[in-house]
């Protein structure tokens, strides 16, 4: 009988130490996931750009250059991605790059490792 009650009393605690253990994840939902959108014009073009960060961590780029209502081109671009505190890295083509980001409501702002800076706006 007393075998059996330390046998109970080790799976109550196993089951509580279990239940009590915290994923420091849970919950959080980074700031970058969903679309975003930039587009610059000048003298007639216009070049577009959608981003799409998915929760698996891989993404898309979708450029597009327009001359006046017409599409020249657009291409897509596959990556990866993953974010450590103010840290954006994203890997493309096989070639990765370190930039820092922030999120201000629906403003997107990508500083890349050469100080070139992109703001977005999410859809």
């Amino acid at each position: 009988m007393k075998n059996i009650k330390k046998l109970l009393l080790m799976f109550t605690l196993v089951m509580a130490v279990a239940s009590c253990d915290s994923d420091d994840d849970a919950g959080f939902e980074n700031p970058l996931l969903g679309t975003w959108e930039a587009s610059e014009s000048e003298i007639g073009m216009t070049v577009e750009l959608t981003a799409r960060f998915n929760s698996n961590e891989t993404g898309e780029f979708i450029t597009t250059l327009l001359i006046g209502d017409q599409v020249v081109t657009n291409e897509n671009f596959d990556f990866t991605w993953s974010t450590d505190g103010d840290k954006l890295t994203m890997t493309m083509d096989g070639e990765t790059d370190i930039s820092t980001y922030s999120v201000s409501g629906d403003k997107l702002t990508i500083t890349d490792s050469d100080g070139e800076v992109i703001v977005l706006t999410r859809l």
